[in-house]
């Protein structure tokens, strides 16, 4: 059940410990330093991710590979992989990086927060200490910190222009989601909703699929960096005024 003791409890710790381990990590200077931390955050989400797998079988000798396992099917899944991906790139000072970077960045720490507060996999299996359940908890917090890094460490700059390489990785993810589902389709599979594109991600609100949600974070990722530059850039650097100014090199390079 949402907002029971388990998930209160684990929501307040796992906030204390993020912003634990973003103060400690600042610490850290060195690129190779930074890289590391990067490349950590990435294995370790993906490896609690698919741990369910190793956990059932050794518990009872046998396992099943759920489709989310195999696929990238949510959202989520997919930001957790473009961060594993961040992490292994070396040259971190090219444009493509810095796009990937961004986009992982906001999808990741917006994805990871929905998932902490409303826990779809909680909600449709209520037993908090079960590995599958428990897991995806870990690796949603693994996966904010990660994305969070991506921020303190210096890789991405809030800026309102970060809107432009975000949309790029939505457009990457509905590709992702239509080949997923094709692909279902194709060999004879019920489609599994991937990225939500046939269907809501919650009963009965029909606005809240893909789309929608896509929508949403276009607004709130705009709304906060457009607060953000108001106080953290001079007047003459906005984005309204490189918008203005025609000044679109500055704009996408932040």
């Amino acid at each position: 059940m949402l907002f029971d003791l388990n998930h209160s409890l684990y929501i307040v710790i796992s906030s204390l410990v993020t912003v634990g381990l973003l103060i400690l990590f600042s610490r850290f200077r060195s690129p190779s330093a930074k890289a590391l931390i990067l490349k950590s955050a990435g294995i370790v989400t993906v490896i609690i991710h698919i741990s369910s797998i190793w956990v059932e079988f050794l518990i009872t000798g046998r396992a099943e590979a759920y489709a989310n396992i195999l696929f990238p099917i949510f959202f989520c899944n997919f930001t957790m992989y473009t961060l594993l991906i961040c992490g292994l790139i070396r040259n971190k000072e090219s444009t493509a990086y810095r796009w990937l970077a961004t986009f992982t960045a906001y999808a990741g720490t917006i994805g990871a927060l929905i998932s902490l507060f409303y826990p779809d996999y909680y909600l449709a299996q209520p037993d908090f200490w079960d590995w599958g359940i428990f897991k995806s908890f870990l690796s949603h917090s693994t996966m904010m910190a990660g994305c969070l890094y991506l921020f303190v460490g210096g890789f991405v700059k809030i800026r309102v222009f970060n809107l432009v390489p975000y949309i790029a990785g939505l457009l990457a993810a509905w590709l992702d989601g239509l080949l997923i589902n094709g692909l279902f389709a194709v060999c004879g599979l019920e489609p599994p909703n991937a990225m939500f594109l046939q269907g809501s991600a919650i009963e009965g609100v029909p606005f809240f699929n893909g789309y929608g949600i896509a929508l949403l974070m276009v607004i709130l990722i705009f709304l906060f960096t457009a607060v953000w530059e108001f106080f953290a850039c001079k007047k003459g650097e906005r984005w309204y005024n490189l918008l203005a100014a025609k000044n679109f090199r500055s704009l996408l390079n932040g």
